[in-house]
């Protein structure tokens, strides 16, 4: 072939298989659009669907263009396919709708509620059905059964197609076995052995005797606040260093429980050397404040004790009225030296006063109910110490389970405004109780309380409560505020039956009073009592000890009682005194001629970071009778829960020949005692204490004739026991052995109650 021909040939290919330059362009080639022609949609509006396309008649539109508009179609989720075509100047939307949903199943759980996992569905009926929808709704259910512990749980979504386009949801739940932490290990760690850093740290390998237990469940949270616990743990031991992180060794084999392994790098230990305190406020005592932080006499570094040091200096800054104080540390570490440096840097600030006080979360309780315990008004300078005694104030109320405060920047830099946000608590309750002592045998007991009617902080209740050695009925009412003004004022009618040994006593009466508050926590309460008592015996020698056998008394007494109370919980102190003096004079007519005195005091103090509580609490008494004799029922008794170890009224004064409890007319008794939780199960709300209980009564003369013994020697007792709060109530046990005694006291070595506390 010749060459040109050749030539010519491959030319003519090459011309064939390119396009003409218009057809290259083609699809970037503008139409104007003339019409938008919309098919297939039979639920949804062609009005909708065009609302959703960004093209509109007019419009110049291309290939490209065409394909933006067909993605903003599928991300409404309202179709599964759709077609978007030019035809010359006409574009035509083809679309096939989603179904809709007509109704939602859960099927095969057991464990876990349908309403519980509908509520995290997040889905409703009528809703449209698409396959991303059901994949999302999937995955919140499967993290609900992994936050119970059930990692192998197993949930396919189905859908059953009906007529008209819907259909219905299904989740088909396997739940599969509870699964839990099997083995928890540490590396890196030479300092502290794997046994006492599992101690530190909240969750627990499985074992099967701690069914009651909640910390062997794999949890994601709960591991990430085990990471803070074994920081805590080396930053409170003088290791500044200290890096904690979690690898998650996942299922073992089988999906018979979970590894878990924490990695550590202790690094080392560190000494304080110098602490330095600098501030931008004048006037102050930088040495003082340098004094509040205490690291021992060996000077370890304690991350605690500086947390500790740097609360104590804000809320010193705090009582002379700088609401907004930034206090800063820094801590600079040697490892050649094994010292460090900390610097404590005070910011700039202004005193402040109470611009206003508001009350925030209180849906029932009135404004003015809470106002009037706070010891800062509007108006006042601001000042930390009566803040906190008026948060104190307000959760001793008992009205609100969590008081906290918040200060924000009022509308000057010398203005704050103090948020008290409390969370309202049920204050009204009906309570029938059982309950178990081995001191009183069984016990029921009924009760209707309310402690803040109609949210005005009155309180009205009714007790009733009967065990085989007492039946108690009490009806009372307390005003808080009588006549406007810090006095609360009590009434209340009462009849009491009380047996001890082998003597009874029924007394029925009313009495009622006033009490106040005064500066420094000091408190004064004034009560009078209208009461007839009867006292019947069984054995007839005892009736010229007691001197009231068969006898009608009238008592007619009035009582004064002033005290100082420092506590910080009425209900479960844990820091702070109680000092309180209580005097009662009968004889203001009626038969009962005494004057009765009595003094208490308490004291618990927190040490080791609040993580042990030592409490020491006591009282002495005495009575004397006026122009005559003091009977038993005047009389004090001394045993049982007073001092562990000893039966009720199982100490002092006693008829031998009828071995009756006669009482005395002198009590001292008083307790020491350490609790703590550590080593217990922090799910299981327990607690071990460890104490010593002694006391004496005595002081009864007993008349020619009668055979008694009165001594007055102190009876001791050392003991340990085991408080547990439960859902049914709080359970104590108790084991006390006397250490000293006489040989006619009655002695009880073990003692628990159930719905009461020791």
């Amino acid at each position: 072939m010749p060459k040109w021909a050749l030539i010519f040939a491959c030319l003519l290919v090459f011309a064939l298989g390119v396009p003409p330059l218009s057809m290259a362009q083609s699809s970037d080639t503008q139409v104007a659009v003339d019409e938008i022609v919309i098919s297939g949609n039979r639920r949804v509006a062609a009005g909708t669907v065009m609302s959703y396309l960004p093209v509109r008649v007019g419009d110049r539109v291309t290939r490209s263009s065409l394909s933006i508009a067909l993605e903003r179609l599928y991300e409404t989720g309202l179709f599964k396919d759709i077609d978007i075509t030019l035809d010359g100047q006409v574009v035509r939307v083809s679309v096939v709708e989603n179904p809709i949903i007509n109704r939602i199943n859960i099927e095969g759980n057991d464990v876990i509620s349908d309403e519980r996992l509908m509520e995290f569905l997040d889905i409703q009926p009528r809703r449209v059905y698409t396959r991303e929808l059901a994949l999302e709704a999937t995955q919140r259910l499967l993290d609900i059964y992994q936050a119970s512990g059930r990692y192998a749980a197993v949930i396919e979504p189905q859908i059953i197609e009906l007529d008209e386009n819907r259909v219905d949801l299904a989740f088909v739940v396997d739940e599969g076995p509870l699964i839990k932490i099997s083995a928890i290990t540490f590396s890196g760690n030479e300092m502290f052995a794997d046994r006492v850093l599992k101690r530190t740290i909240s969750s627990r390998e499985q074992k099967w005797w701690a069914f009651f237990s909640a910390g062997d469940k794999y949890d994601e949270a709960r591991l990430d606040y085990d990471v803070r616990l074994l920081r805590q743990f080396y930053l409170s031991r003088g290791y500044a260093d200290i890096e904690v992180s979690r690898v998650q060794g996942g299922l073992l084999p089988g999906r018979t429980g979970f590894a878990v392994n924490f990695i550590l790098e202790e690094g080392q230990r560190y000494r304080v050397e110098n602490i330095d305190v600098s501030s931008e406020i004048e006037n102050i005592d930088i040495e003082a404040l340098q004094q509040t932080f205490d690291f021992g006499d060996e000077g370890w570094y304690d991350v605690r004790a500086l947390e500790q040091g740097l609360l104590d200096i804000t809320n010193t800054l705090g009582s002379f009225g700088y609401a907004f104080v930034s206090v800063e540390p820094e801590v600079v570490t040697n490892p050649e030296t094994g010292f460090l440096d900390i610097a404590v840097r005070i910011g700039k600030a202004r005193k402040n006063f109470v611009e206003r006080i508001e009350i925030v979360n209180n849906v029932r309780t009135l404004d003015s109910v809470i106002r009037r315990e706070l010891e800062l008004v509007e108006g006042d300078a601001f000042n930390q110490i009566k803040l906190d005694k008026s948060i104190r104030n307000v959760r001793n109320l008992g009205f609100f389970s969590d008081v906290s405060v918040r200060n924000l920047a009022g509308s000057s830099e010398d203005q704050t405004i103090t948020q008290v946000i409390v969370e309202e608590q049920s204050t009204g309750e009906l309570s029938l109780g059982i309950g178990y002592s081995s001191l009183e045998s069984a016990s029921v007991a009924l009760g209707i309380d309310e402690r803040n009617f109609l949210g005005t902080g009155r309180a009205f209740s009714f007790s009733a409560d009967v065990s085989n050695k007492r039946a108690n009925v009490r009806v009372g009412l307390a005003e808080p505020y009588l006549f406007g003004r810090n006095l609360t004022g009590r009434a209340s009618v009462f009849n009491d039956r009380v047996k001890r040994s082998t003597v009874s006593t029924n007394s029925t009466g009313v009495d009622f009073g006033v009490s106040f508050s005064a500066a420094d926590d000091i408190y004064h309460r004034v009560d009078y009592e209208l009461s007839q008592s009867k006292t019947t015996e069984k054995s007839t020698k005892a009736t010229s000890i007691t001197g009231e056998n068969g006898k009608n008394i009238l008592k007619s007494a009035a009582r004064y009682t002033v005290g100082q109370d420092k506590l910080d919980s009425r209900f479960d102190p844990t820091e702070g005194t109680l000092l309180e003096l209580r005097q009662e004079l009968a004889g203001i007519g009626g038969d009962a001629q005494f004057y009765k005195v009595t003094l208490r005091g308490a004291y618990y103090r927190p040490f080791n970071f609040n993580t042990f509580f030592l409490g020491t609490r006591g009282r002495i008494g005495t009575v004397s009778g006026l122009g005559e004799d003091v009977t038993q029922s005047q009389r004090f008794f001394l045993g049982g829960r007073d001092v562990r170890g000893f039966d009720l009224s199982g100490i002092g004064p006693r008829d031998t020949g009828s071995n009756t409890a006669v009482g005395g007319n002198s009590v001292m008794s008083g307790t020491v005692e350490l609790v703590s939780s550590i080593g217990l199960s922090q799910d299981l709300n327990m607690r071990w204490t460890i104490f010593s209980d002694f006391g004496s009564v005595w002081g009864t003369d007993f008349p020619n004739g009668v055979t008694g013994a009165d001594d007055s020697s102190i009876r001791t007792s050392l003991g340990v026991g085991l408080l547990w709060d439960t859902v049914v109530g709080p359970l104590s046990f108790y084991w006390a052995n006397p250490v000293s005694k006489e040989s006619h006291d009655q002695t009880k070595t073990f003692q628990f109650s159930i719905g009461t506390r020791l």
